[in-house]
């Protein structure tokens, strides 16, 4: 950190005096008859908690070091409206990934390209994120299709979000492009819809988080059309702690939809739990919870708006609050703590049971013990996500 820092601060301090780029954003360029390279954008960073992030534009350099050539990119993927995208200068081990570049005839494609770097040359605009700051960079595409009060309190929405549930980047999680688009409206680009964090088939090997928003919901004011917002953005903190774990079902999407509603209930002082999941519960839940591991055994009728993998999460928070913990204690341990151990698909029975102090079979039991209902279940209007994911 401190070798990059006074190699970025020495270089940029230099070209404060040069001329400026002009704000012109597009993939990385390799240019052959220069030897240069445009950055459209960079995050540089440790991937910790512990060292600020910079954050500059339009950066052209030059390599010291090709340490990975990365492999040939076809099909062209990054028609408009795919953003640029972003590259990560790793200050731990003082590398440059760039996530895709091309040449300026576009004859050569190339992704995870990683070099070293030569020198700085000119760039637009730098700024510094301070330690422990959200500095995992969203690219927003967001329609004319939805009404400019939608878009507003979506960039609202993402403010709150990145200030008290903030996700850090690292070199392999750093940044994601959002497309929002009203469901009456033609996709942006042909391979995204829905409502998710997506990636592969057309995509090839990018993410995106893709916000499809129902015609419907707009006209009968439906408040999902906000809290998908906290739901995928909760999977996209999920992933930079624990991207494997996302396949059992109900501590996936169980999580992100309980921390969906605490968000309604937070900001818009309206009771999602039950107007939206509860009414969807099945027996099945407490007969047989495992199914709700798997994304295929708790289909169809099931798991209807996560119905019933709320109700486990909420379940356990009140098993964890019978223990003695208190409510933001409980949750803390459900939404946060769980994660941070990185439990993935193998190992999450033995991380459950650490963090829990129960095993999974010993859980399952005491579910079983429980009414189908979220009664006694549901949060108090006082508990805060801030408080939640606070240190």
């Amino acid at each position: 950190m401190k070798n990059f820092q006074i190699a970025m601060i020495s270089l940029l301090c230099l070209i404060y005096s040069l001329p400026q780029m002009g704000r012109v954003f597009a993939d990385a360029v390799y240019d052959p008859s220069t030897n240069t390279i445009t950055l459209s954008h960079l995050l540089a960073g440790d991937g910790s908690n512990q060292t600020e992030s910079i954050y500059a534009t339009n950066i052209k350099i030059t390599a010291s070091e090709v340490r990975s050539e990365g492999l040939s990119w076809p099909p062209f993927i990054h028609p408009s409206p795919w953003p640029a995208e972003i590259d990560y200068f790793d200050m731990k081990n003082q590398e440059l990934t760039i996530s895709y570049i091309t040449t300026p005839d576009q004859s050569i494609e190339r992704r995870n390209i990683v070099i070293k770097i030569g020198s700085v040359l000119s760039f637009d605009y730098s700024e510094s994120i301070a330690a422990g700051v959200s500095d995992f960079r969203f690219r927003y595409v967001l329609d004319e299709s939805l009404p400019i009060e939608w878009r507003n309190e979506f960039e609202q929405i993402m403010t709150n979000l990145q200030r008290d549930i903030p996700i850090l980047a690292k070199p392999s999680w750093y940044s994601i492009p959002i497309f929002a688009w009203k469901s009456d409206t033609e996709a942006p680009l042909p391979f995204i819809r829905g409502a998710c964090i997506c990636g592969g088939g057309e995509g090839g090997s990018f993410t995106w988080m893709s916000l499809e928003i129902s015609a419907w919901e707009f006209e009968n004011d439906a408040i999902h059309r906000y809290s998908v917002v906290p739901h995928e953005y909760f999977h996209v903190w999920q992933k930079s702690h624990a991207p494997d774990v996302m396949e059992i079902k109900w501590l996936s999407e169980g999580a992100a939809a309980t921390l969906e509603s605490i968000y309604v209930q937070e900001h818009y002082s309206y009771d999602y739990f039950s107007s939206a999941q509860e009414p969807n519960l099945s027996n099945q839940v407490i007969q047989t919870p495992s199914l709700y591991e798997s994304y295929d055994a708790s289909g169809g009728d099931l798991d209807v708006n996560y119905s019933g993998s709320v109700f486990l999460t909420l379940v356990l928070a009140k098993e964890l609050k019978n223990k003695g913990l208190t409510e933001t204690q409980a949750f803390r341990k459900i939404l946060k703590d769980f994660y941070l151990l990185k439990p993935d698909s193998k190992n999450w029975k033995n991380k459950f049971e650490e963090i829990f102090l129960i095993s999974t079979d010993s859980f399952y039991e005491a579910v079983r013990q429980y009414e189908v209902s979220y009664k006694d279940l549901l949060p108090s209007s006082k508990l805060k996500l801030s408080e939640i994911f606070s240190n």
